[in-house]
């Protein structure tokens, strides 16, 4: 649901939990309330700078650090187990075992150019004004065996990639050479091995190729193939559901009345999950009611290794999501010091990861690139986890909360041989343009309340510098 909604009463904590099997862990220092009684009050939430916002009424001491935050949830994510897939599948994919040379790379000995196959003792002598007369004896083509063996005093056709024929051990391009009946005139001397691609010049036979751990691209995979592997055993895809809850969301390209808003949370998260070569299965928008988000996220478990909701888990009408899983998983919510996207929820359904963000648009791609982009690279196998940082100078003011990590959009250049950080906006989190002007996120630390023009601050960068100079 939106997190654009103040002061609503709490809604009454289910109270039929089973703890001995599935438990919602709200991480509130304390256990739910016995069945039968009402829960305390609570009072209505007011709004903080980014609009995000808890339902569980934590002091300021109960926040979780970044880094710890993003570690607890690493240390509970698995990379799926391994499956065997044809090559165009595996593109992308990590290696999940070594790949050997079957046999020799190239596995004979082949021409460099179009010419001739001869032997570099019978024109070691040759020159322009003393060509040498070489008997053509056949010819070697590319995807054949050649027509014959190379002797004394002969000379065989040969195409680029063709098989070396035995007994030669030259190659006379054709630049080098003229045709004068049944013979061939040699009008060069060349060294033996001249133009001659020899066997195993990549790869000796059982010659380590790729080892385990490494990333499909497009050299590896093209090497692959040369090995004669048609299909190889990698770490698939993750396949991750995604929805959106929230009465008041309707879909892109849809009209939209007035109080309602498009739903831009799940293709923001429908091109993260895509950019990390995961597969992204839109869920579409669940209304706010606990039995339909439930029934959603059921529905979609044969299908995906994954779950990620926005919306939900901070203060609202109904915290759906915190009631959906009370009986079908471990599912912990909790603030995180940082802005945007303080609430954060966590856990498993039905044995595999969810992700329970808030409602508003920068928070849900912040949350996702500081916390589910380095999970779904862990569960492919990737071992580079996090985005590539630089440091940059701000040419701008930057400010937030003291006692939160700040991740302030801006704009990256290259200036006068550094690199210098502009902010492209305001920092509230529903001005998701700031984001789309945006090249990085500057990390603004704990205990810093401005970081002035000048300073020097880590930036992650989310998209490529190009032509940032």
């Amino acid at each position: 649901m939106s997190d654009q909604k103040w002061g609503a009463e709490a809604q009454p904590r289910p109270t039929d939990m089973d703890t001995a099997e599935h438990r919602v862990l709200f991480d509130q220092g304390r256990e739910p309330e016995p069945a039968g009684q009402d829960p305390p009050a609570t009072s209505p939430a007011q709004p903080e700078g980014d609009g995000d916002h808890d339902a569980g009424g934590h002091d300021e001491g109960s926040m979780r650090q970044v880094d710890d935050a993003r570690l607890q949830i690493l240390d509970q994510i698995r990379t799926l187990e391994p499956i065997e897939l044809p090559l165009a599948e595996a593109f992308g994919c990590v290696l999940a075992s070594d790949i050997v040379a079957l046999s020799a790379l190239p596995p004979f000995a082949s021409s460099a150019m179009d010419g001739f196959a001869v032997r570099a003792s019978d024109i070691a002598a040759a020159g322009p004004d003393r060509p040498v007369s070489l008997k053509v004896v056949g010819r070697s083509m590319a995807g054949h065996p050649p027509d014959a063996t190379v002797g004394a005093g002969e000379a065989m056709r040969i195409a680029t990639g063709a098989p070396v024929p035995a007994g030669a051990d030259a190659i006379l391009p054709v630049e080098h050479a003229w045709l004068q009946g049944d013979s061939v005139q040699a009008t060069r001397a060349f060294d033996e091995g001249a133009y001659v691609r020899p066997s195993g010049q990549d790869a000796s036979e059982g010659e380590l190729l790729i080892p385990a751990g490494r990333r499909i691209s497009a050299p590896e995979l093209g090497l692959v193939a040369s090995a004669g592997y048609g299909s190889i055993l990698v770490h698939p895809r993750p396949r991750v559901a995604i929805l959106a809850t929230g009465d008041e969301l309707v879909e892109p390209g849809r009209q939209a009345p007035f109080g309602a808003i498009r739903d831009s949370n799940s293709f923001t998260l429908f091109g993260g999950v895509r950019e990390t070569g995961a597969v992204p299965v839109l869920g579409g928008i669940v209304k706010d009611e606990v039995d339909e988000l439930r029934d959603a996220i059921l529905g979609l478990t044969t299908r995906s290794d994954c779950f990620i909701s926005s919306g939900g888990v901070s203060v609202g009408e109904r915290d759906v999501v915190k009631m959906a899983f009370f009986r079908r998983g471990d599912v912990a919510f909790y603030r995180v010091a940082m802005q945007p996207g303080m609430p954060q929820g966590f856990g498993n359904v039905e044995g595999r990861p969810y992700f329970g963000l808030p409602g508003n648009p920068v928070s849900v791609f912040v949350s996702f690139e500081v916390f589910i982009r380095p999970a779904l690279l862990k569960m492919m196998g990737r071992r580079d986890l996090f985005r590539p940082e630089v440091e940059a100078i701000l040419d701008t003011d930057i400010s937030g909360p003291v006692n939160k990590t700040v991740f302030a959009r801006v704009r990256v250049r290259r200036e006068a041989h550094r690199w210098v950080a502009s902010s492209t906006g305001p920092g509230q989190s529903n001005l998701l343009s700031t984001v789309a002007r945006a090249n990085g996120l500057a990390v603004i630390p704990v205990g810093v309340e401005t970081a002035q023009v000048g300073d020097r601050v880590r930036v992650m960068l989310f998209r490529a510098l190009e032509g940032e100079r």
